[in-house]
């Protein structure tokens, strides 16, 4: 039964009170129990007060994963405001605009990114104070500006000596950055109802207890950061966060700490299988995950062998929350071969649609039909930050339109197919590129593929596959296997193109978008060029 009135706040106290020994949040500068961290929160919320901050004003935060960072965003959050945190890797001229977009009152900033939040503070004109936090990766520096308070090392100069002011389940408690490629990120406003499912439902999926313990290495700015910490501040569990990846440092952590449910992307755990996990002692793990990218049967199978026989999948979004708005596929799942390409059923609560791209949310599609993917569940938001009109495009009642493309099979699992915005048109018939890349990469000498429609003057959009390869092969080879793979005509590639790397995107998944704008500006270049050579 889902506690309605139960708020962000509330969970801290409350593992506080019935956990106050249990370690908390650990990492190579700071290690806490419960009792402690919230009287770093505590300690924190009154810095904050000080500093001109009060309940429903934005706090950003330019830091990486840390207990820093985590005594930064609830101390906001016992405050009443509302964090925000910023990609550390986003250009000067985006964050501006997002403080800008935000008003945000302070910057918390860690000391590796000094440079920048000076840029900011004289850039954004809402900013009226600064924190400086200290992580694992912070320059030792000689002077620190003593008008700057640092964390944690400075909270001891401050008491909570008044009673925060209420808040409530639907009052905003963050505000979380989608993961955009061009213009602004939006803002998606979660409430306090929203996360507190969020982390209620992942307590399950992560066996998250008093007795459990993960490791936190994603970015503050990603939804990905809440689904490692949120199911295990629900459970009283013990959050290790990491700074920075390094795959060596993760398994040497994994067997320190003792811990039982670890969370990364397929990238992340291919590189970790190349560090010979089996030379590790890991027998605390009882679940691993993964989300953001398919995973190969290959690198699931290394998973269970040497590091954890108890792998799930999960499919949400910044949106959705995530773990209240989801699909996962359970260990059991992963029995049936012909199941492992799905990401899941709907979680617990939630409810997941196909629907005919475009469509009303009532336009379900039979199973096995590809259309639009929709979700409702406990944790999905549905407003946006200074952008009602979008939100009102992508929140359907109790509905979010994700634009991606799949199809539900007869045992209500999903199957992910596309964006609707990658959608190729060539000869007039709709080609998700989803397909045609899995094809290209089951060739043994092709490491990366990514597949886009260019402008073409007889096909409309001529299907082209850029290709990144571990060793030499030739179009024509490509073109052989491709046509001896079951693919249809109309979907196969009609040109490929050779090249040393692709553009990615924040979370550090390649991106379609990018590549597609680069292939368009180098054709006006190309296109630019031509002209200027015929009038000289």
């Amino acid at each position: 039964m889902l506690e309605p009135e139960l708020t962000l706040r509330d969970l801290l106290h409350r593992a506080a009170k019935n956990y106050p020994d249990n370690e908390a949040v650990v990492d190579s500068v700071s290690r806490y129990t419960y009792a402690e961290l919230l009287d770093k929160v505590q300690r924190m919320a009154k810095l904050l007060h000080t500093l001109g901050v009060r309940k429903g004003d934005r706090v950003a935060l330019l830091m990486p994963p840390s207990v820093s960072h985590a005594v930064a965003l609830f101390g906001t959050i016992e405050l009443g405001a509302i964090p925000c945190a910023l990609h550390v890797r986003e250009s000067e001229a985006t964050l501006v605009a997002i403080l800008q977009r935000l008003s945000a009152r302070v910057l918390v900033f860690d000391g590796a990114y000094e440079d920048m939040a000076g840029i900011l503070e004289a850039k954004s004109s809402s900013l009226t104070g600064l924190v400086r936090a200290v992580s694992a990766i912070t320059p030792v520096v000689e002077q620190i500006q003593e008008s700057i308070p640092v964390i944690p090392w400075c909270l001891n100069r401050y008491e909570l000596d008044f009673e925060p002011m209420p808040i409530k389940a639907d009052d905003t408690a963050v505000i979380a950055l989608s993961s955009g490629t061009t213009g602004i990120p939006k803002g998606v406003m979660h409430t306090h109802r929203t996360l507190v499912a969020s982390g209620r439902c992942g307590s399950y999926y992560m066996l998250a207890n008093e007795q459990a313990c993960t490791l936190n290495i994603f970015s503050t700015a990603f939804i990905g950061w809440y689904n490692c910490t949120l199911p295990f501040l629900y459970g009283a569990s013990k959050i290790v966060y990491l700074s920075q990846w390094n795959p060596q440092l993760y398994l040497q952590t994994m067997q320190r700490e003792k811990a039982s449910v670890c969370f990364l992307v397929p990238t992340m755990w291919r590189m970790l299988l190349r560090e010979q996990p089996e030379n590790y002692d890991l027998s605390s793990l009882k679940r691993v995950g993964y989300a953001g990218e398919p995973m190969d049967i290959a690198t699931m199978s290394q998973i269970r062998e040497k590091i954890c026989s108890q792998v799930i999948n999960t499919y949400g979004t910044t949106e959705t929350g995530s773990w209240g708005g989801c699909t996962v596929m359970l260990p059991e799942d992963y029995t049936n071969n012909d199941k492992m390409a799905s990401v899941g059923k709907p979680a617990m609560d939630v409810e997941v649609r196909v629907i005919r791209p475009g469509g009303a949310t009532e336009e379900t599609l039979p199973a096995g039909e590809e259309g639009e993917v929709i979700f409702s569940g406990p944790s999905v938001a549905n407003q946006l930050w200074e952008q009602p009109e979008l939100a009102r495009r992508i929140f359907v009642g109790r509905w979010w339109r994700s634009g991606d493309m799949g199809v539900m099979d007869e045992d209500g699992y999903l199957y992910l197919s596309g964006r609707i915005d990658d959608m190729i048109i060539s000869g007039g018939i709709n080609v998700l590129p989803g397909q045609v890349e899995e094809v290209v990469l089951s060739h043994p000498a092709v490491s990366e593929c990514v597949v886009i429609g260019i402008p073409d003057e007889k096909w409309g959009q001529k299907i082209t596959a850029f290709v990144i390869c571990k060793e030499l092969v030739t179009t024509k080879e490509l073109e052989e296997h491709v046509n001896q793979s079951a693919l249809s005509g109309y979907k196969r590639p009609r040109e490929f193109r050779f090249v040393d790397e692709l553009p990615r995107g924040n979370t550090g998944k390649v991106s379609r978008k990018l590549l597609r704008d680069q292939v368009m500006a180098s054709a006006i270049q190309q296109s630019t060029d031509g002209n200027n050579n015929e009038k000289s």
